[in-house]
Parts: structure tokens; C-alpha cells; sequence
């Protein structure tokens, strides 16, 4: 077929031609050539998807994946902590929140424990029942103080988000609601798994209101625009029918295992109807200005195919494998969502070029869809011309505009708080609500520190090592509790603290100072008694030697004496003999006296002779009177020497004699022979040696006592002294334990690892220390909202803080990690930060792409991208303004990446129909392009704009936060992008760049 058009021979239709896709307009002939065949195809495919496949909500509840992969830190430190304690379903905990004024009344109690029970043999949607109110360690921490109120911890199997754990959740909230239907207690089930669920629920519910406001919006839009039924109705029913091949497809892949999520239906229905009726809209413009110029039906829409298509395609290939390109997101919100709205664009695309044709050419049959007068023509030539005339100054006021808007975006605020997100009348919030009332607002979401070591940490240094990582985290501004194995009650053990370790010993330490004060009279004494027993040794010593030296001499002449003694034993023997002639004589001793007086008086009378004798000279030579005179001379001198009165005394003594000479010499041997014994002892015990070392000892003990005396003196000094030292210690104890007491400042821990041993110390470890002693936790509270980028920035600083904790202890081959809601949400932050950057990159590189490939050139692709961005910065302002600071409510946090993802490919589209246009208008002078391409295309694009931020507005009705803030934001971008953006900024931009926006082409214009 040949397309016949009066512009066919002028230079601006050779510059058509040289816009004309020939396969397209191969494509529209055999629409228009079958019809039946193409309506009656995608009629067919609709309505097979639709029997073939389940609907695709329901497979967004059975195929939906995990919002955050599973690989995150945080998802790892909750497995190996579920692990490590035994608590599996640690991610997918959800809380069961009661509440009855009468409190846990037997009947609710009773209630209470089957409930329990139930939850314990539901094995297939139950993995963990932490009975805390049962437990009576932890009872105190699961009812509140006045006893209304008590939760219950329950692990569901599945993972975070995914189907498994939906399906779970609506069994455990249909048990609770069994078990204590009746009792006046009032029941939710909440946390962030719960927070997840209602949030698609609410947004299945949404879609409906959604759809039909979005549909009624576009409706009207196209009514005003075409002023038809008929040409209002043909965008409608040719997206309608795409719509429903296209969640059709979506299902179909889904059930296949390409991942959908529950933004997936919501966002692909909203782009569909706005990207697809946009497509419409361009195709229905081209068709009616064909028309106008005098074409006929048939040729009108194969050229419309054939030129505007081309538009159509590129901007659905910029805006398709824009989407498709988030299927690079790590988060399964951009990774989901991207796949099928590309599908959605490309189904849009294909039923623009396809089935609109068919459709219009019937309806020509019957006079319907014919073009109207544009009565927005003059209004955009007065604009046009206003552009043309004043380029300068309308840029730099729009610009200046836009930047301000701009700079207000860089104030944003990101909340990864789904709470929020949702009516306050889903069973989650009213849960939260209700644990608000009695209980910490952190109650739902704890966070963990996770400390995994290679070795037990259950000794006193790793226990030590442990506390002083728990009180640096305590530390950190924002932390108020830390409550572990060191510390149960959120402080430290005061028993295992040094500084009350300090205050026991500076107490003993007084206490043993003034004990030691009182006795300071004993310690003189001491010293004085000392000094007493030095002085007594050394006189003892003196008198020793003094006394001891003449008995040395007589125990040497004792040694002598017994040798003398054994001379004596003959004459003893003698004596002996004798004894008995001796008693005799003993007893004629009065005779004997008598008879030596006699004698006495005898020799007396004779010694009266002797001078005779001596005098006689006769007698000399008479032999007998020599004799007789010598005789006479010895009877002299024996009367001279009292001989005989001595014989006469003796005879007395003896008469007096009491005791027979033979007992006298009896006793006198056996008194010699016992002296013999005693002295032969004494010399063969060496006393004399002996006695000498009996001196020696005791000059030794002196010396000894008297070194023992200073010595005493010296050590009652050092006592006194070491009193008052101890005083000064004691005192600076009792100082430092009142100063540190009480102060995760101070260092010093001590706890001996026996104290596991003791029960209640131990039932209340369990919770803290696995039994391997490998793996500790501690729980973090803080005054932060754990939903809130306080809360992730404070999760960021508490594991900087444990990390610089871990060098030279016990803990430097240990890992640290965070389990809990923060950390999630830390985890999450980091990945939007990832997506952002990768997705932003590959969505601007495919626009730039694109462009450069339509265009065939470099610089205006370079300032369409620049003012695509721009226009995303103030409609990102605009949301901040309004939602932040108007409405107190900040962003979302997967809305600025949907937002830019949308607004940089959507503008790329309308920047595509502008700046094609605008080059096959400037072949003769880029200012009488611009006049006629803003001319010609403003109520195109302008409807084009309207209706896409129609779609977008659609979501506003709905409830849940992401959608609503997305759909102004975009809806906002889209209106700016309509009536400034491509009304002002970009003709502007190409007036004054001139031929240079074709760089490095040629296109002959001046």
C-alpha cells in the first residue's frame, strides 16, 4: 500500500521519509489488512492467560520473594543466633499482643496455656514458642507492670515477606483469635513480619480503588481532550485489553519463577495505563493531524505507524529497558517491580501498533473517531513564539526555578518505617499500639549484639572481655540499656564490678585499720616484752657463764675423782675387814678409856725416872739401861703428844658411836660405788662439753632476742606505718567506688566462671550465652525509633564501637555482628544505596543511548538527560516539601529510586516526541522549528503528560505510604516535565544551541 499525503514533494516531507520506518508501516498493513485476525488474537491470548493461570495477585501471595535478600548480615547473625540459642524462625518472629482489664484471670490464663500449646503442636507454620509468661525468670518481662497486658513471642517457618511466612501468619492470627474468643481479651498479632503481610494485603485492597480512580481520571482527561466518547473510550479499551494480556504474561512467568512482588500488580497496572495511553495518545495526534492534511483513513494510520511508531518504540524501548534493568537491584522491590512493568510497556507498545490501527480504521467505517478543531493551537504558538523571542531569560528563570525546588531534595528524609506506610487500623499497627501502651516501643523489634567465638568465652578473662565490649556500647550516645550475660538487668553485676569490688576491700581495708588502730597499745607491749626477753637472755647468758665456768673445772676434778675413788676401794676393802675388830673395839671403849688413863697416869710416874737415867753417867755403857733410858724417852714423848688422851676421847667417841662401824662401811661402799656410777655418767655424757654448749646456745639466744627485739620494734614501726598507708588506700577505694559506681565509664570486671554453677545466675545466662559458651548476645535498647535512620546510623556507630573492643582480648578472633530490625534496616540502606547508584547509572546510559541512536547526535541527548535530571531534583523538592514539611511525614524509602527511574525514562519519552519533531522541522532554521514543533506537539504532549500523571495521581487514593508519596512525586515530575520542561527549558536549550544540538551530524540548518 502506498501512502499518499500532500506534503509528499516539500522539503519537511522528505525529512518525514527519512523518519518513516518501513517495517512498521509493513506492520500496519497487516493490521489493516486482517482485522478480525489481530482483534480476534489478542482477545484470544487475554482470555487463555486468564483460564490457563491463576489471577496474578494470587501469585504474588504464593511466588512472592523476599524483600531483602537472605545473604544480608543482618538475616546471618539472626540464623546463627537461631541457631546458636535454639530459636529457630528468629527473622520471621511475629508477636502476639493481649490485652484484658481484668489481667491473666485463671480463665485467660487457662486460655493462655492452650493457647500455647496449640502454637507448639502447629509445627507446619510454627517454629519456635517462647512461652515467656510461663517462664518465671522472664515472667516480669512479659507482662506489664499493671498486669493488662502480655505478649508472646512466636517463630514462623518461612523467611521474611515470602508466601510460607503469610500463610503462617494468618493461621497463628485465626488460633489466637479462637483461643480467647470470649474472654474480653483483646488480641492482635504484630511485628515486622506481620507489618510486611498487611501491607499487601492493604495493597491488594487498594488496587481496586486505585484502578477505577486512575481509569476515571485518564477518561475525563481524554474526553476534554478529544471531546469524542468514541475517541476518549478506543485508548481505554485498547489498554484494557493489553492490561489483561499483561497480567496475563506476568502471572504466566510468575508461575514459571520469574519473582513478583506485591508492588508488582499496583505499579504495573499504573504504568500500563499511563504509559499505554500516552502511546495512544501520540499514535490517535499523528493520525488526526494525517487526517487533517488530507490523507485518507487507510494511509493515515500506516503512515502514522510508520512515523510516530518510531517515537513510540524508542521511547518504549528507553522506558522497558529502563525497567528491565532494575532486575540488576539486589532489592527485590526494584528487581520484581522492573520485569514486569518492561513487559507491561512492551505489551503497551505492541497493542499501540497492533491493535489501535484495526480498531480506528472499523470505527472510520462508521464516522467515528474523527479529528476536532485543536482549540489549544494559538495558546501554544503564543508560547512557541514567547520561547523563539526570549530564550534566555525564560531558561534562566525556569532554571533558577528548578534548582531552588532542587535544593530543597538535598533536606530529605528517608524512613524504612513500614509501620507508618499503613492505615493504623491494620491488625499490625493496633498490635504496636497496644505494646506501646504497657511496654517499651522497642519491645517488638529487639536488637541484638551477636558476639561468635572459636573458643567458651565462659572464663573470667573472656567474661571480663565481654563486659568491657558491652560497657563500650553502653557508652555510645542514644544506647540506654545493654542487658547481657554480665549485666541482666541492663547494669553491670555490682558484686562483679571492681569498683564495688574496691569499695568491699577499702571497707575491709578500714575496717582492718581501725581494728589494727585499737591494738596499737598491744603492739608497744609486743615491742616492750621483746626488749624484756633480750635483756633477760643476756643476764641469763652473764649468770651462765659466771655460774657454769667453776662447775666445768668441777666436773673435770669429779672426772678425776673417780679415778681416785678406785685407789680407795682396797683400803675400803680393808676397812670392811677391819669393821668387825672395830665394833668390838667399839664396844670395850670404856675400858679402853680407862685404861688409857691408867696409862697416863703410868707413864706420868715413869717420866719421873727419866732425868735419873739421863743424868746417870753409868748408865750410857749398860747396855740395858741405854734401853731402858730409850724406852723412857719414847714413853715420854708419847704422853707429850696426847696420844693417850686422844686414845681416851677416841674411846669416848666410839662409846658414843650410835651406829656399828660395819653399817658405816656398808653404806659408805654403796655411797662409793653410787658415786663411782654418778661420776663414771659424767664422764661418759661429756658434760662438760655439753655445758659448753649450753652456753653457746644461750649466748646464741640472747643474740637471737635481741636481733628479735629490733626486729619487733622495726616491724611494730612498719605496722603503724602500714596502718596509715592503708588508711590513705582505703580511703582512695572508697573514693573511686563511690565515683565509678554506677559508670559504664569505669573499667574492671571480675566474675569467676564458677558462678554458672549457681541456678538462678545460670537460668538467667541461658538467655544471653549459648550452651557451648561460643556464642553471646547482648541486648541493645536505645532511644531511638527502630524503624527510624536514627536508629540504622546508631546500629552503624554500636558495631564500630564492639569492633574497636576486640584487639589484645579474648575476643580478637570472635565475630560481631547486629541482629534485629535496625540492623535490617541498616542492611537495607545499604542496598538502596547500592540499587541507586547502579540502577540511576544503567537508566541514564539506556536514555542517553537511545537518544543518541534516534537522534544521531550528541549534544541534545547530553542536555535532554541534564533536564531530565533537573526535573527530577525539583519534583523530588516538591514531595519533600509538601510531605515533610507540610505534612511532617518523611520519604519512604523506595520512593526517590521509583521516582527517578520513571521521571528519566517518562521524560526521555516526551523529549523524544519533542526533539524528533523538532529535527524534522529544522531542516531551513532551528526558530521556525521550535515555533512549529511546540506549536504542533504542545496539546499532544500535554494530554500525553496529564494522563500519565493522572495514572500516577491514582495511587494517591490508596493507603499505603510508598504508593502515595510515589504517585505525587511522579505525577508532579510528570506536570513539571509537561509544562515546563519540554514547554520551555528544552526549545529554549535548542534555540539557543542552534544547529549545534545535531553535533556531530549534519542537518543542514542555520
Amino acid at each position: 500500500m502506498v501512502v499518499h499525503h500532500p506534503l509528499r514533494r516539500s522539503a519537511g516531507a522528505r525529512s518525514e521519509r527519512a523518519e518513516y520506518s518501513a517495517t512498521l508501516a509493513r506492520v500496519a498493513r497487516y493490521a489493516l489488512a486482517h482485522k478480525v485476525v489481530v482483534v480476534g488474537a489478542w482477545l484470544a491470548v487475554g482470555v487463555v492467560l486468564a483460564l490457563a493461570f491463576p489471577q496474578l495477585e494470587t501469585v504474588v501471595r504464593q511466588q512472592s520473594v523476599d524483600p531483602i535478600p537472605a545473604g544480608v548480615p543482618s538475616f546471618q547473625a539472626f540464623d546463627r543466633m537461631g541457631t546458636a540459642f535454639g530459636e529457630k524462625g528468629a527473622k520471621t518472629t511475629v508477636f502476639i499482643a493481649m490485652e484484658n482489664r481484668g489481667g491473666l484471670t485463671p480463665t485467660v490464663r487457662a486460655r493462655y496455656d492452650e493457647l500455647v500449646r496449640e502454637l507448639r503442636g502447629a509445627t507446619a507454620d510454627v517454629s519456635s514458642v517462647r512461652d515467656l509468661v510461663g517462664d518465671p525468670t522472664t515472667a516480669s518481662q512479659a507482662v506489664s507492670r499493671d498486669g493488662t497486658a502480655w505478649y508472646l513471642p512466636v517463630g514462623l517457618t518461612g523467611t521474611l515477606g515470602g508466601p510460607a511466612a503469610t500463610r503462617a501468619l494468618e493461621s497463628v492470627r485465626d488460633l489466637a483469635d479462637r483461643s480467647f474468643s470470649g474472654t474480653g481479651t483483646t488480641v492482635h498479632v504484630t511485628g515486622p513480619t506481620a507489618t510486611f503481610s498487611d501491607q499487601i494485603v492493604t495493597a491488594e485492597k487498594d488496587l481496586v480503588v486505585i484502578t477505577v480512580a486512575t481509569v476515571l481520571l485518564i477518561a475525563f482527561i481524554l474526553l476534554v481532550v478529544y471531546r469524542s466518547l468514541f475517541t476518549a473510550l478506543v485508548p481505554l479499551l485498547v489498554i484494557g485489553i493489553s492490561l489483561g494480556v499483561g497480567r496475563g504474561v506476568v502471572s504466566a512467568l510468575g508461575e514459571l519463577g520469574m519473582p513478583v512482588s506485591q508492588f508488582t500488580v499496583a505499579f504495573m497496572t499504573v504504568i500500563l495505563l499511563g504509559a499505554g495511553v500516552d502511546y495512544t495518545v501520540f499514535f490517535i495526534s499523528r493520525y488526526h493531524e494525517r487526517l487533517r492534511s488530507g490523507a485518507e483513513h487507510a494511509p493515515a494510520l500506516i503512515d502514522a505507524t510508520a512515523t510516530i511508531g518510531r517515537v513510540i518504540l524508542a521511547s518504549a524501548a528507553t522506558v522497558a529497558l529502563a525497567f528491565l534493568a532494575m532486575v540488576f537491584g539486589k532489592l527485590s522491590v526494584f528487581s520484581t517491580l522492573g520485569p514486569a512493568c518492561a513487559i507491561a510497556i512492551v505489551i503497551g507498545f505492541l497493542a499501540t501498533v497492533t491493535l489501535l490501527p484495526p480498531v480506528l480504521h472499523a470505527a472510520s467505517h462508521l464516522g467515528w473517531g474523527a479529528p476536532r478543531a485543536d482549540l489549544t493551537r494559538r495558546y501554544w504558538n503564543r508560547i512557541a513564539v514567547l520561547v523563539v523571542r526570549r530564550p534566555a531569560s525564560l531558561l534562566a528563570m525556569t532554571l533558577v526555578a528548578l534548582l531552588a525546588l532542587g535544593a530543597v531534595a538535598l533536606g530529605i528524609t528517608i524512613t524504612y518505617d513500614d509501620r507508618s506506610g499503613q492505615p493504623a487500623t491494620t491488625d499490625s499497627n493496633e498490635g504496636y499500639a497496644l505494646l506501646d501502651r504497657h511496654f517499651p516501643t522497642n519491645t517488638t523489634v529487639p536488637e541484638f549484639l551477636v558476639i561468635q567465638s572459636p573458643t567458651d568465652m565462659r572464663t573470667a578473662k573472656g567474661l571480663a572481655d565481654l563486659d568491657d565490649l558491652a560497657s563500650r556500647v553502653a557508652q555510645v550516645p542514644g544506647v540506654t540499656r545493654v542487658v547481657g550475660v554480665t549485666r541482666p538487668t541492663g547494669s553491670r553485676l555490682e558484686q562483679a564490678q571492681l569498683s564495688w569490688q574496691n569499695g568491699q576491700i577499702g571497707d575491709r581495708l578500714a575496717t582492718a585499720v581501725s581494728d589494727g588502730r585499737s591494738r596499737t597499745g598491744d603492739l608497744f607491749q609486743l615491742r616492750d616484752g621483746a626488749d624484756q626477753l633480750a635483756t633477760g637472755l643476756a643476764t641469763l647468758d652473764s649468770q651462765i657463764r659466771a655460774n657454769l665456768t667453776p662447775l666445768s673445772g668441777i666436773l673435770d676434778q669429779a672426772t678425776t675423782a673417780g679415778q681416785q675413788i678406785q685407789q680407795y676401794r682396797p683400803l675400803l676393802g680393808q676397812l670392811r675387814t677391819t669393821a668387825p675388830a672395830l665394833d668390838q673395839l667399839t664396844a670395850q671403849a670404856p675400858q679402853l678409856a680407862t685404861a688409857a688413863r691408867q696409862a697416863s697416869d703410868a707413864l706420868s710416874l715413869v717420866s719421873a725416872a727419866r732425868p735419873l737415867l739421863d743424868n746417870a753417867p753409868w748408865c750410857a755403857p749398860i747396855p740395858q739401861c741405854a734401853a731402858v733410858q730409850q724406852q723412857l724417852r719414847t714413853l715420854s714423848t708419847l704422853r707429850d703428844s696426847d696420844f693417850l688422851p686422844q686414845i681416851g676421847a677416841l674411846s669416848g667417841q666410839l662409846s658414843n658411836l650410835g651406829t656399828p662401824i660395819t653399817t658405816i662401811t656398808t653404806q659408805l661402799t654403796t655411797a662409793v660405788d653410787t658415786l663411782d656410777t654418778t661420776l663414771g655418767a659424767v664422764t661418759a655424757r661429756d658434760l662438760p662439753a655439753q655445758l659448753a654448749q649450753l652456753q653457746d646456745g644461750v649466748s646464741q639466744l640472747a643474740a637471737g632476742s635481741r636481733a628479735i627485739a629490733g626486729g619487733v620494734a622495726a616491724l611494730v614501726d612498719s605496722n603503724l606505718q602500714q596502718l596509715a598507708g592503708m588508711a590513705t588506700l582505703a580511703a582512695q577505694l572508697q573514693t573511686t567506688a563511690r565515683e565509678t559506681r554506677g559508670s559504664d565509664a569505669a573499667t574492671g570486671f571480675y566474675l569467676p566462671p564458677d558462678a554458672f554453677a549457681n541456678q538462678k545466675f545460670s537460668d538467667v545466662a541461658a538467655q544471653f550465652v549459648s550452651p557451648d559458651g561460643r556464642t553471646v548476645r547482648y541486648a541493645i535498647q536505645s532511644d531511638a525509633d527502630p524503624y527510624s535512620s536514627h536508629a540504622i546510623e546508631l546500629t552503624n556507630t554500636i558495631t564500630t564501637a564492639a569492633q574497636t573492643a576486640k584487639p589484645n582480648t579474648a575476643l580478637q578472633n570472635a565475630s560481631v555482628s547486629l541482629a534485629g530490625f535496625p540492623a535490617i534496616n541498616a542492611d537495607l540502606q545499604r542496598l538502596l544505596s547500592h540499587d541507586f547508584r547502579l540502577l540511576a547509572l544503567a537508566t541514564l546510559i539506556i536514555v542517553g543511548v537511545i537518544l543518541i541512536a534516534l537522534l544521531r547526535a550528541l549534544i541534545a541527548p547530553l542536555y535532554l538527560l541534564g533536564t531530565v535530571i533537573l526535573n527530577y531534583g525539583a519534583a523530588l523538592g516538591i514531595g519533600v516539601l509538601i510531605f515533610q514539611h507540610i505534612l511532617h511525614t518523611e520519604i519512604a524509602w523506595p520512593v526517590p529510586l521509583l521516582a527517578f527511574i520513571v521521571l528519566v525514562a517518562v521524560g526521555a519519552d516526551y523529549n523524544m516526541l519533542l526533539i524528533s519533531r523538532l529535527r524534522e522541522e529544522s531542516h531551513r532554521s532551528i526558530r521556525i522549528g521550535v515555533l512549529r514543533t511546540v506549536t504542533n506537539t504542545g496539546s499532544v504532549i500535554t494530554s500525553a503528560g496529564l494522563i500519565f500523571a493522572a495514572s500516577m495521581f491514582g495511587l494517591m487514593v490508596g493507603s499505603i505510604a510508598i504508593m502515595t508519596q510515589v504517585g505525587l512525586i511522579i505525577g508532579v515530575g510528570l506536570l513539571l516535565d509537561t509544562f515546563i520542561v519540554r514547554t520551555i527549558v528544552v526549545p529554549a536549550i535548542a534555540t539557543l544551541a542552534g544547529p549545534a544540538s545535531w553535533w556531530p551530524g549534519k542537518h543542514g540548518v542555520t
